[in-house]
């Protein structure tokens, strides 16, 4: 005798107004069965189906359910066990819902703590999808591509996703199908969101300032944002990044006998300690800041404007650059990175040696930072002014 028979679905003729569910029948244990009764009980799923409004989506909603339901019932559910879906301990190692929670446990300490906080929320959204429509007791190598597939592409209707934050959620859950594929021996054998189309995204690329807007800005900077002025001096003169390199900037990661500023491990795109060389103009302006006064521990830019124990919260001169964006003309696209790729062109204007240029960009190869420049309009070894016959 089956455990259970006619998994089959309900759609109110197309009427949205009306419930859907997907229903099965399974049969009852030996003492709950009365004579002259069923031996089997129908149970119907509505719940997540009928939280979707548009026509599409909850067809779609009431196939992934339908599917959901038989897979669970093929794994052995049976409903007449009391369990919670989130109980640890009622759970194998194997289990999606555990999984997710260990590889987030396990890369936390490797990230940094906005990034983990964007990643974990990605990786929630999942769980909270996969328990909405019946999949969080499945083991992680029975969570299929078209089950990953319907996830991204729900939200990224709902929420109306860019297709570069779609990219990242299919990105994100390879990285943590991938945790397990590598790393362990029976938890996975292949990743399934390795084969899932990712969607076309328009690279808006680095843009530098123009030399009026560089001149407007500065001016206006140095008048009425002191501050600002001489942070953005900084990106210019060490190419640092502005949030996670050059907020985080100490004392004494600056050596000026050397002429040379370290950029840590800790906050660099390479995981490895960098070394920016400091010139003539920016060691007069360092010399200025009487460094030697300070703790080599305390980070030079804080909310008191000079050095201190604690650094600014991340954003902070992002914040203070929407002022200027108000009183000046400044086009789409162009942020604080602008300073860094606005001193590599006068660089290269100035007949500085790539060589040397790449010591500030801090690219792994020369044909990096010429992909770079060349982003940038910049073509290193042709004329501008290009001859021509007259026809």
């Amino acid at each position: 005798m089956p455990k259970y028979k006619h998994v089959g679905s309900y759609d109110a003729g197309g009427d949205l107004s009306k419930e859907w569910f997907v229903s099965y029948h399974f049969l009852k244990p030996e003492k709950l069965r009365k004579p002259n009764e069923p031996l089997y009980q129908r149970f119907r799923v509505c719940k997540s189906i009928n939280s979707v409004h548009t026509l599409s989506e909850r067809k779609r909603q009431l196939k992934i359910v339908k599917e959901g339901i038989k897979t669970l019932l093929g794994l052995g559910f049976n409903p007449f066990h009391v369990f919670k879906s989130y109980n640890k301990t009622s759970l194998s190692k194997y289990n999606i819902i555990n999984c997710i929670d260990n590889y987030l446990l396990s890369v936390k300490s490797t990230l940094k703590r906005n990034s983990f906080r964007v990643y974990e929320n990605r990786l929630l959204l999942l769980k909270q999808y996969l328990d909405m429509n019946g999949f969080s007791m499945l083991n992680i190598d029975d969570v299929t591509k078209q089950m990953i597939f319907e996830f991204v592409n729900k939200y990224r209707v709902e929420r109306s996703w860019s297709n570069k934050t779609y990219n990242s959620y299919i990105n994100d859950i390879q990285a943590f199908m991938g945790y397990y594929v590598d790393n362990y021996d029976d938890y996975l054998k292949t990743n399934p969101c390795k084969k899932i189309k990712r969607l076309s995204v328009v690279k808006k690329g680095n843009i530098p300032f123009d030399n009026r807007t560089l001149s407007d800005v500065l001016n206006w900077t140095k008048e009425k944002d002191p501050y600002l002025y001489q942070f953005c001096r900084f990106i210019y003169y060490s190419c640092l990044r502005p949030d996670a390199e050059l907020r985080l900037l100490k004392v004494g990661d600056i050596d000026l006998v050397s002429r040379r500023i370290m950029a840590p491990s800790d906050n660099t795109k390479s995981k490895r300690t960098q070394w920016i060389p400091i010139d003539d103009e920016f060691a007069q302006i360092l010399r200025e800041l009487n460094l030697h006064q300070y703790k080599i521990t305390d980070y030079i830019f804080t909310s008191t404007g000079t050095p201190g124990p604690k650094s600014v919260c991340e954003g902070y001169f992002r914040k203070r650059f929407i002022k200027v964006r108000r009183a000046i003309y400044i086009p789409e696209g162009v942020t604080l990175y602008a300073f860094k790729h606005t001193r590599c062109i006068h660089m290269v204007e100035d007949g500085v040696k790539l060589t040397t240029i790449i010591k500030y960009t801090r690219h792994s190869t020369l044909a990096e930072l010429m992909d770079y420049l060349k982003d940038m309009g910049i073509i290193i070894g042709e004329e501008v002014s290009i001859k021509s016959r007259k026809i």
